[in-house]
């Protein structure tokens, strides 16, 4: 009569958790990884709404020797004049601050009136 030895297949406990940690690992790292990206399209998005208003105010004061009092005065303006902004291009937003979780479009317009000693640059 033979026995045959029986060898136990699988895997320990021990390089169960080994595998878990690992993929826990990399799943930590990805998501952090991805959170940047997103992080920086969205202050990309912020940083160009920003720039197309300001250029769009530089042409209206161009245009009509003032600056505009708000930031309707650009996206209802008549599409054929040079400073016409796109109201899908930007949203007005009377509260918040810049990277402060808003919508990447979204810009706080405020009128300059008081120059530079307010933080106003000319």
């Amino acid at each position: 009569m033979t026995t045959k030895n029986i060898k136990n297949q699988g895997f320990t406990l021990v390089e169960l958790l080994i595998v878990i940690v690992i993929v826990v690992l990399l799943t930590v790292v990805s998501l952090v990884a991805y959170n940047g990206l997103q992080n920086q399209a969205k202050t990309s998005a912020a940083k160009s709404a920003a720039d197309a208003v300001a250029k769009k105010a530089e042409l209206y004061n161009t245009a009509e020797s003032k600056y505009p009092a708000h930031l309707t005065d650009l996206t209802t303006a008549d599409t054929g004049n040079s400073y016409y902004l796109a109201p899908n291009t930007v949203a007005e937003s009377g509260t918040g601050t810049f990277g402060s979780g808003t919508a990447p479009k979204t810009v706080k317009y405020i009128k300059c009136k008081y120059g530079r000693s307010n933080g106003c640059a000319r």
